[in-house]
């Protein structure tokens, strides 16, 4: 009896034993399980939501830094210039004369100048520097020659830049151009059938009374000889054009050019035009886009510029492109019917040249050129 009481009792105290042990052991997994779990997720989404709001936050200083840097950079360009007209006033024919225009960027971006275009008699020097800053100013120096003739000029410049509304800027030089010197004639006309080649007696004076002189005379091309004194001063100078009729030959054009003493003007340029006595009319043979198999059919007549009667004595061409089919004289002029030939396209040549000579009885020869194209094969 005492044995089996002993046995429940050790029994009793192992169930005990049993049972407290597996309440601790619960206790030890679900210390862990439950409490650090929930702090994870509560940690997590702070710190997601930090991180989101930082990178917001920071793409939109980038944003920011972005657009203040394509507003320094691409922003909008604006050049103003502080006058866009520079009147010189009254000046002297063949003087130089000096402006300045002053400019500044009043656009919040960078103003880039790629180039200044001038007009005709004036010069501008090269910019050094051609990038301006918002706010930032600079000047354009002009230098306008004045000419020879008088009365009042305008000329225009232009400004070339990334200025969005006005990428060529237009801005101008006026002057009123005062003569101190008078001459006559203004042109002179020579022609072979008149005495001296029908040049007429030139005449200078001094239009504000000052006494000059004629330092230098040069004739180009050389055909004709003025005698001067370059010792002597005066308020007028009359002058006789001495011609050489053989150099004259062949001349078309040419100046005469004066150096003088006067303060206000130092030059003055008298241009001449020779009259031939014969012409040919067209000037020049052309045939375009010409086929090789098909010559292209051309009347040519040679005219006396003074109405007299002429021979034709040859007509002569420099290869095989002109083709004489007929020649006949009529009452004032010489018709000449000629068929042009283009050559065989030989690579990527297309063009073709020659001549025609005209000799003319008496007088020198009259060359005619021919010059055309060769059409493309399809």
């Amino acid at each position: 009896m005492k044995t089996y009481c002993l046995i429940v009792l050790i029994l009793s105290i192992c169930s005990l034993m049993i049972f407290i042990g597996g309440c601790e052991e619960k206790a030890a997994v679900t210390k862990p399980t439950t409490v650090p779990i929930n702090i994870g997720i509560e940690q997590a989404d702070q710190q997601a939501t930090t991180e989101a709001e930082l990178a917001e936050t920071l793409t939109e200083q980038n944003e920011k830094e972005v657009q203040t840097t394509d507003k320094t950079e691409q922003g909008t360009v604006k050049i103003v210039l502080e006058k866009d007209v520079y009147d010189f006033g009254m000046i002297d024919p063949g003087t130089k004369n000096k402006g300045e225009f002053n400019f500044t960027n009043e656009g919040n971006g960078v103003l880039r100048i790629s180039k200044i275009q001038s007009t005709c008699g004036c010069t501008v020097p090269e910019m050094k520097k051609k990038t301006y800053l918002p706010g930032e100013s600079g000047t354009i120096v002009v230098t306008y020659t004045a000419d020879q003739r008088s009365g009042p000029v305008s000329k225009s410049l232009y400004i070339l830049s990334n200025d969005p509304k006005n990428p060529r800027f237009e801005f101008h030089v006026k002057a009123e151009i005062v003569k101190k010197i008078n001459y006559e004639p203004k042109q002179l006309s020579l022609r072979f059938d008149k005495e001296n080649a029908g040049v007429k007696d030139i005449k200078i004076e001094s239009l504000d009374k000052k006494p000059f002189a004629i330092s230098r005379i040069t004739v180009k091309p050389e055909c004709m000889n003025i005698d001067f004194d370059p010792a002597a001063e005066g308020t007028s100078f009359t002058l006789i054009p001495k011609v050489n009729i053989e150099k004259l030959k062949g001349v078309h054009s040419g100046a005469v050019n004066f150096y003088l003493t006067h303060p206000a003007q130092r030059t003055l340029t008298i241009g001449f035009e020779v009259l031939p006595p014969f012409k040919s009319d067209p000037a020049t043979l052309i045939a375009l886009n010409a086929d090789p198999d098909k010559p292209v059919r051309k009347v040519l007549y040679i005219l006396s510029n003074y109405g007299e009667d002429f021979e034709v004595e040859s007509v002569k061409t420099s290869n095989d492109i002109i083709q004489i089919v007929s020649e006949e004289k009529m009452q004032g002029k010489y018709m000449i019917t000629l068929d042009i030939v283009a050559p065989e396209s030989a690579g990527n040549r297309r063009h073709f040249n020659s001549k025609l000579e005209v000799k003319i009885a008496g007088e020198q020869t009259l060359t005619i050129s021919c010059v055309g194209s060769i059409k493309k094969n399809t």
